[in-house]
């Protein structure tokens, strides 16, 4: 399931795609910088932002972890 955190993934993995799509467009109908720059940097940028956003997704820190709550935490302080 998508949750905020993956944001990053997602963007990354939209730019990888776009520019994907323009380097291998078949239909040759864009301009020759979009699909040899444009794509490029999409791609060289997108790449490493999705690969971050599935390392956060991944191995990044739960929500709802089941470490000690703030009250077990003040109890302890007070022994």
């Amino acid at each position: 399931m998508l949750r905020r955190r993956d944001t990053l993934l997602l963007v990354g993995a939209i730019m990888v795609a776009i520019g994907g799509a323009l380097y291998f467009n078949p239909f040759n109908n864009e301009p020759m910088w979009a699909e040899w720059i444009l794509s490029s940097i999409l791609v060289y940028v997108g790449l490493p932002l999705a690969i971050v956003g599935a390392a956060i997704h991944f191995f990044g820190s739960a929500e709802n972890s089941a470490g000690p709550k703030s009250g077990d935490i003040a109890a302890k302080a007070h022994r």
